[in-house]
């Protein structure tokens, strides 16, 4: 169309009384809703309506508005029979395209409605768009259309009439009251929406009530004006915002309506504006525009002046330390720019970062001097400008600092650490002095050796690396620290850290003593080693194949250094085993393994001798009863032997596998006997031997 005037002011667009909708269908759970405003004046009434649903505002274009009226007061009384009528005789719709033309060349809002309503595309800024905003423009131009169209008509009575959403009733009489009822003339298998309405009289006369909450200030190099927004927001939907250069005579600034194009958290709304001319007063007001066109009285009036900001800062030159507590301060300040100066402040801190304290406030703006006389270790001072648009600038700090022969406190926290490698790692606490320059790390390799300097220059951090030979004999290296401040003034030496120095010699091997084949177990002894610092024991075993190459294992560790037994139970028969042993100390450094001792298992393992053989006289029935323990479900038999005195042991019964006893009645008195039991399983093989003695 031949309408596409520059609409693309507004993005996020403010859908004004009317509500905001997201829906993308007509089909939601909530039905579209129609709002419906009045306004009377001039003996008519002003009409206006709108939608919060898209789809309600695109059919209420093709299908329009029917707006009814009923009388239902006359002269303050109630008429038994409302007298209705449709207004216009019709729906109310958008007027056609060509009844715009003469609008639209002076109405920006006009120009906004009718592309939104008639334009064969609508797009925002589409000449710079790329192509995916091109996509969510096309994708989104329903919402578009709609957004812009609401906010156009908010802003311009005429524009609503022009899209068929305001109507002016003045077929009204002064002694009449009215229900005015507005519905959408959709079918209602398209959409769904109640119908408004709202009672009116030509005397209900709305008064609009005054901006308030009005301010302004310079900032930035522009005038800021802030007023109060949400609180009126039943009452305007935009605002003009005026300027006067004599506080009487006032022209609008604004080219376009002033309003909020987003939902904020803040209630109030601001307009930037420039500063036609610096050091000069400005009166400013606003003025309320409602849907109806109609303006509010004059909010009240306020007034600004810019100053033009200092460009330049202060320069200290020469200052002269009077005493250890006082210093003379001089500065300089560029002469093109004292016309902007109120006067210095002068600030103190005991550091270059601050934070500072203002010392001296006020000087005169003439004063480039300045005495202060409560002197710390260390000091630094800023002059500060401050200039009659409120803005300062700051010098660069300068260091004072007097006379100075007290050095810094003794540093504390001296902690280290030694590696294997013979990397030494030192770390300290900081000391608090402000004109501390830094440490010095000195080391001694002996207790009484004199201690020799290891930094070129003063260390800033509290931390240092030194490397050191530990192939040595020297058990214990020494470290001290120092600090000095900007004076060269030097504390004392810190404690001295001793640290030890890694051994790196393994301990010397244990050696196998002996050992003790006990039935199904190997008994092992040792002679430990001889070196310090140990802190355990391991023992090693590996078993002899033929056919293949086996790994040692650990099979034992312990502990206890004092330890020189070990008993081991798990064993195959007819096999040879290897065993090693080693020594570890505190270091984690361990001992070459000991010389392998070799071990061959018989070709029958003993199993577990019979535990609890006992022997008992009773010489009344003149017998020997023997008893014992022993369970174990592979059991052949149990044979029992006997031997007088020294003689031999020889078989003398053959037991069931269930006997747990066996009685002598073949003893005579006054012989020493010994008795040996032994059992005898299933696959040939033998427990182990166990034997008693007793005299008859």
């Amino acid at each position: 169309m031949g309408l596409k005037k520059t609409c693309g002011l507004w993005f996020f667009v403010l859908f004004g009384l009317w509500g905001r909708s997201q829906q993308d269908t007509v089909d939601s759970i909530q039905h579209p809703k129609l709002f419906v405003k009045s306004f009377a004046k001039k003996g008519a009434i002003y009409l206006r309506w709108g939608t919060d649903d898209k789809w309600a505002w695109k059919y209420g274009n093709m299908y329009g508005y029917e707006v009814e009226r009923a009388t239902i007061f006359k002269d303050g009384k109630p008429l038994k029979t409302p007298i209705k009528k449709l207004l216009t005789g019709g729906p109310i719709k958008p007027r056609p395209l060509v009844e715009w033309q003469s609008l639209v060349q002076d109405n920006d809002m006009a120009a906004v409605a009718a592309q939104a309503i008639y334009g064969e595309s609508f797009s925002v800024n589409e000449e710079n768009s790329n192509l995916f905003m091109k996509v969510v423009n096309e994708s989104s131009e329903l919402e578009q259309r709609f957004g812009f169209s609401m906010f156009a008509v908010d802003q311009n009575f005429t524009a609503a009439q022009y899209a068929g959403l305001g109507f002016v009733d003045t077929e009204v009489k002064l002694n009449e009251r009215y229900l005015y009822n507005v519905k959408l003339a959709a079918p209602e298998e398209l959409i769904q929406m109640d119908e408004a309405g709202l009672l009116m009289a030509t005397s209900e006369k709305l008064a609009l009530p005054k901006p308030y909450d009005f301010a302004g200030y310079y900032y930035n190099n522009a005038f800021v004006l802030i007023w109060e927004y949400d609180g009126l927001f039943d009452f305007y939907t935009a605002y003009n915002l005026e300027r006067s250069e004599d506080g009487k005579n006032f022209s609008k600034v604004n080219d376009a309506p002033i309003t909020k194009l987003a939902i904020t958290d803040v209630s109030g709304i601001s307009y930037t504006d420039s500063i036609p001319e610096y050091n000069k007063k400005y009166w400013y007001r606003i003025k309320g525009k409602s849907l109806f066109d109609e303006m509010s009285p004059p909010s009240d009036t306020i007034s600004v002046i810019a100053f033009k900001e200092l460009l330049a800062a202060p320069q200290f030159k020469a200052n002269n330390i009077i005493s250890e507590e006082e210093v003379k301060l001089n500065w300089s300040f560029p002469k093109d720019e004292a016309w902007k100066l109120t006067g210095f402040d002068v600030l103190h801190a005991t550091k270059a970062i601050g934070p500072y304290k203002t010392v001296a406030q006020e000087l005169g703006k003439e004063e480039r001097n300045y005495s202060y006389s409560s002197l710390q270790r260390i000091n630094y001072f800023k002059i500060r400008a401050n200039g009659i648009a409120g803005d300062y600038q700051d010098s660069s700090p300068a260091m004072v600092q007097p006379v100075d022969s007290i050095p810094p406190e003794k540093p504390l926290g001296l902690t280290g650490t030694v590696d294997t490698l013979g990397v030494v790692r030192l770390s300290w606490q900081p000391n608090t002095e402000m004109d501390l320059k830094g440490y010095t790390v000195l080391r001694a390799n002996r207790k009484n050796q004199e201690f020799t300097r290891l930094t070129k220059e003063e260390l800033r951090e509290t931390r240092f690396q030194d490397s050191i030979n530990v192939k040595t004999f020297a058990k214990k290296v020494y470290y001290r620290i120092k600090a000095s401040d900007l004076r060269y003034n030097e504390s004392v030496p810190s404690d001295t850290l001793v640290l030890e120095l890694p051994n790196l010699i393994p301990p010397t091997s244990p050696v196998f003593k002996d050992y003790e084949i006990k039935g199904d177990s190997i008994l092992l002894r040792w002679i430990p080693s001889s070196s310090e610092n140990l802190v355990r024991q391991a023992m090693y075993r590996k078993r002899l194949d033929a056919n293949k190459e086996t790994l040692w294992e650990n099979i034992y560790e312990t502990d206890d250094i004092s330890t020189t037994v070990f008993t081991d139970t798990k064993l195959d028969p007819n096999i040879t085993y290897r065993y090693t042993i080693t020594a570890i100390n505190h270091t984690g450094l361990e001992s070459p393994p000991s010389p392998p001792l070799s071990i061959t298992t018989p070709k029958k393992l003993l199993r577990s001798k019979v535990k609890g053989l006992y022997a008992e006289v009773d010489r009344e029935n003149k017998h020997i009863q023997l008893s014992w323990r022993y369970n174990d479900p592979d059991i052949l038999e149990i044979q029992i032997f006997r031997k007088e005195a020294n003689g031999d042991f020889l078989r003398y019964a053959t037991l069931p596998t269930e006997s747990k006893s066996f009685r002598d009645k073949k003893a005579i008195p006054n012989t020493t006997y010994s008795y040996g039991i032994r059992v005898i399983f299933r696959n040939g093989d033998a427990s182990d031997w166990n034997e008693t003695l007793i005299i008859y």
